[in-house]
């Protein structure tokens, strides 16, 4: 279900969207494991995008694989037999999310329907989140396993020049977003919401954007503590990277594994108000919608729901 119904999937952005917490770290930390802006990308392509409202849902999902391969060249140049394997393994990823993981969006989006239908109960959109939390992890799981199977692929040298694209990359976060000040940090997080539900149910009204303002007034700003967190994470994946030792991805899960639990208690607290929050305003703005939002909403869930269901016969 989109991010307009349910609250907790967008944890599953990263603090350059919302700045809350992605989906919880069982196999994947905050920068999306080995390589945390082409596994956001990859995720968001095989599972947002799905569960979007994105008219050309099929069109994207069949060609995900040129998009992929698109942006992973910006981390590192792989040479044409490491390029066949990468295709291969990443066939195999997405044979296994229409086969296994298709049929139950198309039923989420069902239950969606429901849930407008009974004014958007709390219980029932908490649970509506978790299945999609519990989706999220599992494609985590296998596009992990992808990464990692890839990262055996690399030279030495391919190694190095993916390690500076990550350095680069934090660098250009820092730069961008540090120098925002509070008003502007808020006003980018208003500007999002309104991009993000308005997609689902067309222009906000004038009580929906004012609830929009108080919700993000609430918010816990975490983009520094992200940039933070990322800038170690990256420095104890460099490290495992550039030495490669014959255990290493043993050493990246383990690294992966104890993320959560050395994040700062201020920044765990922080993003859990965040996902409540969140899901409050995405509660009250859906409850609050017009009539004409609500055909244009069910409208794309009917369509997704069509196309998610022709995706996974194919």
């Amino acid at each position: 279900m989109s991010n307009a119904v349910s609250g907790p999937l967008s944890r599953a952005w990263d603090a350059d969207h919302l700045d809350i917490k992605p989906v919880p770290t069982r196999a994947i930390d905050r920068s999306g494991g080995l390589n945390g802006r082409p596994f956001r990308f990859v995720f968001w392509c095989l599972l947002a995008f799905t569960l979007s409202g994105c008219s050309a849902t099929q069109f994207i999902y069949n060609r995900v694989d040129i998009l992929v391969r698109w942006y992973l060249d910006d981390y590192v140049s792989l040479d044409r037999e490491q390029q066949a394997r990468f295709d291969d393994r990443f066939d195999l990823l997405i044979e296994w999310h229409r086969r296994d993981e298709l049929p139950g969006y198309a039923l989420l989006l069902d239950d969606a329907l429901t849930i407008l239908d009974d004014d958007v109960p709390l219980q029932a959109t908490r649970h509506m989140a978790d299945q999609i939390e519990a989706a999220a992890i599992r494609l985590q799981d296998q596009f992990l396993a992808l990464l990692l199977s890839t990262g055996e692929d690399l030279s030495p040298e391919q190694r190095e020049a993916f390690v500076e694209a990550l350095m680069a990359k934090q660098e250009e976060f820092e730069a961008d977003r540090l120098e925002r000040s509070d008003e502007a940090y808020r006003a980018d997080l208003e500007e999002r919401f309104d991009d993000q539900l308005s997609r689902y149910l067309g222009p906000m009204t004038v009580p929906q954007a004012d609830r929009i303002t108080t919700g993000v007034a609430e918010m816990t700003r975490l983009d520094r503590f992200w940039l933070e967190d990322r800038r170690v994470w990256i420095a104890q994946l460099s490290d495992i990277l550039l030495v490669a030792e014959p255990n290493w991805p043993d050493q990246v899960l383990t690294l992966i594994a104890g993320r959560d639990g050395a994040l700062l208690p201020a920044y765990k607290e922080g993003i859990d108000h965040n996902g409540e929050v969140i899901l409050q305003l995405s509660r009250d703005i859906l409850r609050a919608r017009t009539d004409k939002q609500d055909r244009k909403l069910r409208g794309r869930l009917v369509s997704l729901r069509d196309d998610l269901a022709a995706l996974a016969v194919q």
